[in-house]
């Protein structure tokens, strides 16, 4: 699924979509401080640990999101390691 933002500004009814495809899937974290990061990755990969995001939009510059929210699941996956 894609990701799409409403935008709260009053003077525009805009949405954008990060659309997946082309090899690429996004995902979004709302941060507790209400702002929407978004996140692309390689379609079936994984997303570093520690990446930054694609672009970060403030808490007073959207209104709602829908789409994939990034999980446990969009992370690497751990290796036990035995010496």
């Amino acid at each position: 699924m894609s990701v799409k933002i409403t935008f709260k500004d009053g003077h525009r009814d805009e949405e954008l979509r990060y659309q997946d495809g082309d090899g690429r899937e996004y995902r979004y974290v709302i941060g507790e401080n209400g702002t929407l990061s978004i996140f692309g990755k390689e379609e079936g990969g994984r997303l570093v640990r520690n990446q930054q995001p694609d672009i970060v939009y403030g808490p007073a510059a959207w209104y709602s999101v829908e789409g994939d929210v990034r999980t446990k699941a969009d992370e690497p996956v751990s290796r036990a390691y035995s010496a």
